[in-house]
């Protein structure tokens, strides 16, 4: 028997540039090892046995992907598990509870992860946490409602969420109250509204036409000095991007890169609102 830890194998798919498929990650898993391929792929039958990874369609294409029917860990704080299901971390875990459907934030994708370790910082280690102006929050293309949830679990007394797909909506719904939040969210079946009562924090996971032309209104909607999670970017896409709402009184206090995607959190000037 090979000695492994079944963790290093799964980290290898978090660590991966790209999703893989299944001969991706027996050859991944026989070069870390050093073993043969015949050895890899019974390993990753053991994995899945063990329910440590999946197979997921997505795309037309099947790959292997971190096993979501159990909790799984995020953040720091923030995990995603299967309604009904308890999280065994303790005080301090916030479990956002996500049926698995057919809407985009599911916790596989990197933007969803980047926009989660965003929400992480801004309310509970970044300069600003605990001193937010105001208690409300929008979540723009909602999908799964993932966002939505996360910052009112955080914190957040209120959000509203809007997308233009009837599944995400309803599913959204069905999130937001498999959380315990279906008073607190809001789920909006249209594009967003001008007409908005000013936020504290607003999340976008969209790409970036879609946030360059959002940027006036999302400045608008914003209360002075209230924050902007953004995803939905390549790493080189970031400069361009930066410069549209940096001259609107935007700046970046934090941002990471996970397989050539990039998150970004950024804050309105006081002056600039």
């Amino acid at each position: 028997m090979d000695p492994f830890n079944p963790d290093d194998l799964v980290a290898l798919l978090a660590e991966s540039q790209e999703n893989l498929t299944a001969s991706a990650y027996i050859r991944k898993i026989s070069d870390h090892l050093g073993i043969t391929r015949s050895r890899a792929r019974k390993i990753l039958t053991g994995l899945v046995n063990r329910q440590k990874v999946a197979y997921q369609s997505l795309y037309g294409a099947t790959y292997v992907m971190e096993y979501f029917l159990k909790p799984v860990r995020i953040t720091d704080r923030f995990y995603i598990a299967p309604p009904g299901i308890k999280n065994p971390a303790g005080p301090g875990a916030l479990t956002i509870s996500i049926h698995q459907g057919i809407s985009f934030g599911s916790g596989h994708h990197p933007t969803t992860r980047l926009c989660l370790e965003a929400l992480d910082h801004l309310f509970f280690t970044s300069p600003f946490s605990g001193s937010f102006p105001g208690n409300t929050a929008g979540d723009v293309g909602t999908g799964s409602g993932v966002l939505a949830i996360a910052a009112c679990l955080a914190g957040m007394d209120t959000c509203t969420a809007w997308d233009i797909d009837p599944n995400a909506v309803s599913e959204a719904r069905q999130n937001a109250a498999a959380s315990g939040l279906n008073s607190q969210i809001l789920v909006i079946d249209d594009y967003m509204s001008p007409q908005n009562p000013p936020m504290t924090l607003i999340c976008a996971n969209l790409r970036p036409p879609t946030l360059k032309q959002l940027a006036s209104l999302f400045k608008t909607s914003l209360v002075p000095g209230g924050f902007l999670v953004l995803s939905g970017l390549r790493d080189w896409e970031k400069i361009d991007l930066l410069a549209v709402y940096r001259k609107l009184g935007f700046f970046l206090f934090w941002e990471n890169t996970h397989k050539h995607w990039t998150g970004l959190a950024l804050r309105l000037e006081a002056d600039s609102a």
